[in-house]
């Protein structure tokens, strides 16, 4: 029974909205004020060209609203169109294990163009996973373990029910914003939501 509880903890509904339940996202892919009235959760795709580009904005609002808003980062692989997008997530998970998610994260998206279009991007993982200083063996034990994508899946099947169909989606606190539209009415969208 004290085997269960931590993983019914981990991912249970964490608030539900008019897009559907949220489930609970794990510390090491949260950033930001816990106690903050403005939520942003990101669903996205390491191998998306819209989601590299939109992330220096990202931590621009991220440093304007510090103290002001919480971000959770969520797994949404387009594998139909990105065939290394789940590889991809894959390692970030590994490295979010070592509690070096952002950082590997942030390399897995300015060096895009260098591993997107391979058969097998395993080396630049290896190599991100070594520039942070992660244990390697682990690191690589961890991108052989299948049940790793149970967790990226629990995301993605967590954004089809929110009605999620393309990458980035972000939603601050109930309101929507896809792609582009988080650049130009993301600010906008937490001030109003600040002023609730």
């Amino acid at each position: 029974m004290l085997l269960v509880t931590p993983v019914l903890l981990v991912f249970a509904i964490k608030n539900s909205s008019s897009y559907g339940p949220l489930l609970a996202t794990p510390q090491v892919r949260q950033q930001g004020d816990p106690h903050a009235k403005v939520t942003i959760v990101e669903y996205s795709d390491f191998q998306c060209p819209s989601c590299a580009h939109i992330q220096p904005f990202l931590k621009e609002i991220m440093a304007t609203y510090k103290g002001k808003v919480r971000l959770y980062f969520k797994y949404y692989p387009l594998t139909m169109i990105h065939k290394n997008a789940l590889p991809a997530a894959h390692a970030a998970e590994c490295a979010a294990r070592q509690n070096k998610f952002w950082p590997y994260g942030e390399k897995l998206f300015a060096r895009q163009t260098q591993w997107a279009p391979l058969a097998d991007g395993t080396t630049h993982y290896m190599a991100i996973a070594q520039e942070e200083e992660l244990n390697l063996p682990a690191f690589q034990a961890c991108l052989a373990d299948p049940t790793v994508d149970q967790d990226l899946l629990r995301d993605t099947a967590e954004a089809q029910q929110r009605a999620v169909n393309a990458t980035p989606t972000f939603f601050v606190n109930d309101e929507r914003l896809v792609g582009g539209v988080f650049e130009s009415d993301g600010a906008r969208t937490i001030e109003r939501e600040l002023r609730r």
